[in-house]
């Protein structure tokens, strides 16, 4: 017996399957919930996912679209309060007027970041959706190419058997 199929055969009375199998349907409709909420769709970004994974192309090149998968929401722009080393009255005075001014850059600044975060998504689904034609493309170029060898090898043998019977 090979070892998939004593993996599969394996009967241990403590493993609840439906257990198991129910934690891992619960888990998915919690992140179909949470990509939902983000106005996402869970099942083509993970079919994205595999799609990318079967590897035909460079692997740098999927390392960058992971890269970029993941940072294409990152964009941020977090509070960059300080204190400052004046005297305690002037210090809290300078610090409200700074935080108020801050947080005001900070609005337009997000305003425009979400923007990007838009850009970011379709410009990702964009670079994969033509590395998924790509991948089709050298699949059906491969296919193409047998055939051809194919065809060369049969034409050669016709003309062998052709050039046989003529010369006898």
């Amino acid at each position: 017996m090979s070892d998939v199929e004593q993996v599969i055969d394996i009967r241990d009375p403590e493993i609840n399957v439906e257990e198991i199998m129910a934690r891992i349907r619960e888990r998915l409709r919690q992140r179909r919930a949470q990509a939902s909420a983000q106005g996402l769709d869970y099942d083509r970004l993970v079919d994205d996912e595999r799609v990318i994974a079967s590897g035909a192309l460079s692997a740098d090149l999927y390392y960058d679209l992971h890269q970029l998968r993941t940072t294409a929401e990152s964009i941020w722009v977090p509070s960059a309060m300080r204190d400052r080393h004046f005297p305690p009255l002037l210090n809290a005075l300078l610090f409200r007027t700074e935080n108020l001014f801050h947080r005001l850059a900070l609005k337009y600044v997000n305003m425009l970041a979400g923007r990007q975060v838009v850009f970011n998504r379709a410009a990702t689904s964009i670079v994969t959706s033509v590395l998924r034609q790509l991948e089709q493309d050298d699949a059906h170029i491969e296919t193409l190419e047998k055939q051809v060898k194919e065809l060369r090898e049969r034409l050669a043998k016709i003309e062998q058997s052709a050039g046989v019977e003529s010369n006898g």
